[in-house]
């Protein structure tokens, strides 16, 4: 392929001549001053390098996984693969047997030719993919030796495949092109005002979209700065956030709406003084829709450490439109309407004032970005809607993918004006000129800013146990928690009589936590047909949300019933005693234990193995930082769980603390130590 268009590539070789001393990214470690950095100088040499390896393979045009820990090696790998010609596909890396399955749906739609991830990996992917290592190459790319120089980077037309994050049994692979991407850079700096001067803030996963184009790659499209931390970093303790924003003089910044929610019910009052958020221009809200109550009380909650109201940027994007479609603000501050939620029919927004009996707050998601096309589409017949008429988003433009790889794309446009236009699957209406997303036409899930599509959830729950019905599952979330879902099970009509309720119930939340890393709010079981559907038989999950609010449903068990009083946090106070009396192995697994039942609300007695996952024992992410921060208070050590949730066992767990208290019973000079 010869290289006749340009690539994110010519930007970092750019500043690698024109500021090469300067810090392109600062990764944070988990103590305040540990850091490591990479110039724009260093990153580019060293990416020159990975990529003559990858070359010397003769993959061009081909398609790799990106399997990594460490968000430097990603991000070499990333641009090494975008120097050689090489199609990469970023993926999480994998925490536990189950999520393996997605990563194999993955290489086998996308007919990969290899995995790449850093020499430490190996032993652990190919014990995870062995069924498929007859199929695929696992290579290290962080000890790369090349026989000979790249001489110029390679261009292809393909830049690299976002896998959408919902979809576990049928995951689908965004084409994004080269010319997709930096179209889509080129609208990101003129909605955000990025330029080399600014300073980005990210903790967001580095593999996908917000976080890997809004935040990583846009930091080499205008040669800026970026200071990255960790996911689990920020769950585990959202001040740091604030602090690296107040450290390193962050203007660009941005998260979901629970991390705006998190920090406000993490942060206390008293330590507000130690903040200096005033030099925070952008903080956007890519969330959708982006919840009111969300930007009113993080700004009123850190107006005292200098946030100022009108950083507030909400925006909208999707991995189908590379990333941004709308966010240019028109005024000061994110413009909030209120409409009846009760008004009827025929997609009609009616406004009303904000003490209305109805009334709904909802927040704009920015005006649409130039050099993309935005109309919505009626659902009734196709036509475009007027100002205040709800239908489907539908945009186009050069940042707007093709489709998708390896999948027929009928169904994906509408053709309007001789122009096609993609179907964002998203419903929402125009104001003002400004967009403001009202719904998912899926019903998709939103879990703590991830996607999650309801019926890959009601396929593995319909699976997961004899007794439920196959397509006798519905999911949904409720404003009461939005970031964790409620799912509805029926059994059969055979399985009622004798059935073990408390063990199925176990066994759904343990599935749902094990590969999606979702702690389920309630999960109801109830009777055959029990959930409402349309004449054809298909879930009504809007009227199924309804009936669980209002409590019709017939309920033969429930996991908010079962778990009230291990909810309650009911802990036995006399194995925390025994643990710091003697912190023995046996001691410390029976105060662990006790510590899961009661952060999780499941019983652990049927989890006695040493080598169960905690994601099987219902320990999602934001479980994790809770069981961990719980253990380091009450034991008075400082178990880092970012290192610990790479593991994901319970025998781990368990020889962390007992490691930590010995460490802590050998120490003389009265500091702590962190491993």
């Amino acid at each position: 392929m010869k290289n006749n268009g340009k690539t994110i590539v010519d930007h970092l070789l750019t500043y690698a001549n024109v500021t090469p001393d300067k810090k392109a990214f600062i990764v944070l470690g988990n103590e305040a001053h540990d850091e490591k950095a990479i110039t724009y100088r260093r990153l580019a040499a060293t990416v020159e390098k990975v990529a003559a390896a990858l070359a010397e393979r003769e993959w061009a045009g081909k398609r790799v996984l990106l399997v990594y820990q460490d968000v430097l090696e990603f991000v070499v790998s990333f641009l090494a693969c975008q120097y050689a010609g090489i199609i990469p596909l970023p993926v999480p890396y994998v925490k536990g047997s189950k999520q393996f399955a997605r990563l194999v749906h993955i290489i086998e739609d996308a007919q990969a030719s290899a995995v790449l991830c850093t020499d430490a990996s190996i032993p652990y992917l190919q014990q995870g993919l062995g069924q498929i290592l007859d199929k695929i190459q696992i290579i290290s790319t962080d000890k790369s030796v090349p026989l000979r120089v790249l001489q110029a980077p390679v261009w292809n037309e393909i830049s690299f495949i976002q896998y959408t994050s919902g979809s576990t049994g049928h995951p689908k692979g965004v084409i994004i092109t080269a010319a997709n991407l930096l179209h889509n850079q080129q609208l990101i700096q003129n909605a955000f005002d990025g330029n080399s001067n600014s300073v980005i803030f990210s903790w967001l996963p580095f593999y996908h979209d917000m976080g890997l184009i809004g935040n990583i790659l846009h930091t080499v499209y205008v040669g800026c700065s970026c200071v990255l931390m960790s996911p689990f970093q920020f769950m585990q303790t959202p001040k740091r956030w604030l602090e690296a924003i107040t450290k390193y003089k962050v203007t660009h910044s941005g998260a979901p709406n629970f991390a705006y929610d998190l920090c406000v019910n993490r942060v206390s009052k008293d330590e507000l003084s130690a903040l200096d958020l005033s030099g925070w221009q952008v903080a956007y809200n890519g969330s959708e829709p982006v919840r009111p109550d969300t930007l009113q009380r993080f700004s009123e909650y850190f107006a005292p450490a200098g946030f100022k109201a009108h950083a507030f940027y909400p925006c909208y994007g999707l991995a189908e439109a590379t990333l941004l479609v709308s966010g240019n603000k028109q005024q000061a501050l994110p413009a909030t309407i209120y409409i009846d939620h009760n008004a009827a029919g025929n997609g009609l927004i009616q406004l009303v004032d904000a003490g209305h009996a109805n009334a709904r707050a909802v927040a704009g998601s920015g005006k649409v970005a130039e050099g993309m096309q935005l109309k919505i589409i009626s659902l009734n017949d196709g036509t475009e809607c007027a100002g205040l008429m709800e239908g489907e988003i539908c945009i186009a433009g050069e940042s707007v993918t093709k489709g998708y790889w390896n999948k027929p794309i009928h169904d994906l446009f509408y053709e309007l004006d001789g122009t096609k236009f993609l179907r964002t699957g998203d419903l929402g209406f125009l104001y003002n000129g400004e967009l403001f997303v009202h719904g998912r036409l899926k019903e998709m899930l939103i879990i703590r800013g991830k996607n999650v599509y309801p019926y890959d959830i009601e396929q593995l729950v319909s699976s997961s146990h004899a007794a439920i019905e196959p397509n006798g599952v519905a999911v949904f979330s409720i404003a009461l928690q939005p970031d964790a879902p409620v799912i509805i099970a029926e059994v059969k009509r055979t399985a009622i009589r004798g059935l073990d309720a408390a063990a199925v119930i176990r066994t759904i939340d343990q599935a749902v936590a094990g590969v999606y890393g979702i702690n389920p709010y309630d999960i109801v079981l109830t009777t055959p047909l029990g959930i409402p559907r349309t004449t054809s038989g298909k879930l009504q999950r809007v009227k199924c949300r309804d009936s669980y609010q209002q409590q019709h449903f017939e309920i033969i068990a429930a996991k908010l019933g079962l778990a009230t009083a291990l909810l309650q946090g009911q802990r036995d106070e006399r194995l925390l005693a025994i643990v710091k009396e003697d912190g023995n192995y046996a001691n410390i697994k029976s105060y662990v234990l006790d510590l899961l039942e009661a952060k999780t609300g499941s019983t652990m007695a049927q989890h006695t193995e040493d080598g169960t996952e905690l994601t099987e024992m219902g320990v999602d992410s934001l479980r994790a930082m809770e069981i961990i921060n719980a253990i380091n208070k009450e034991l008075h050590i400082r178990i880092d769980a970012t290192k610990l949730y790479q593991y994901n066992t319970l025998f781990d767990l368990i020889c962390t603390v007992e490691n930590m208290l010995w460490l802590k019973t050998e120490q003389t000079s009265g500091k702590e130590i962190t491993i």
